[in-house]
């Protein structure tokens, strides 16, 4: 399977995890319930990761691929373990965040020079929602959870999206 394949299978739960906890911040949802998701997520994204890292001849990923996925795997499972236990202050959380915001935004750049636009667009919307996460739960502004809420939908749309034209081999820029 080609690396853009894989790499949207990963998308499309990232898309769906990113909807749910979007309209779980805009208060429709339990904790446990959304807590599924993240896990199912961050396991998937694991195993992609895992898969480059460890077998780029059989995968055609890199050391690159898999760090940069795993920033999501982590994402993914530390927001399904918070959600499970019900933690009210994430701060810790948040200033993750803000360090993947910095990785995220040049990774787009270096997308970007390799010629995959599509892809390159989605690392820095992405840098803007883990940033939007950093000031929300990092410096706790919770007067713009309503606005980051409705921004995770809408990157969860575009992500999930996304994922299914790689999914799928139609990615223009593979």
């Amino acid at each position: 399977m080609a690396l853009i394949n894989t790499l949207g299978m990963g998308l499309v739960y990232v898309g769906a995890v990113l909807i749910v906890n979007g309209l779980w911040l805009l208060g429709y949802g339990d904790g446990k319930d959304v807590a599924i998701l993240n896990f199912l997520t961050g396991l998937i994204t694991f195993l992609i990761a895992a898969w480059w890292a460890f077998f780029p001849e059989a995968s055609g990923g890199s050391s690159f691929n898999a760090a940069g996925t795993l920033l999501f795997s982590f994402t993914y499972l530390w927001v399904g373990a918070n959600a499970w236990r019900g933690i009210e202050d994430q701060r810790g959380f948040g200033w993750y965040c803000l360090f993947v915001a910095a990785l995220a935004a040049p990774t787009g750049f270096l997308v970007f020079q390799a010629g995959d636009i599509g892809l390159a667009a989605l690392w820095w919307i992405w840098a803007v929602l883990w940033f939007t996460f950093w000031v929300l739960l990092g410096i706790e502004r919770d007067e713009y959870t309503s606005a980051v809420g409705w921004y995770t939908t809408a990157v969860g749309i575009v992500s999930g999206a996304a994922g299914y034209v790689m999914a799928m081999g139609a990615w223009p820029w593979a």
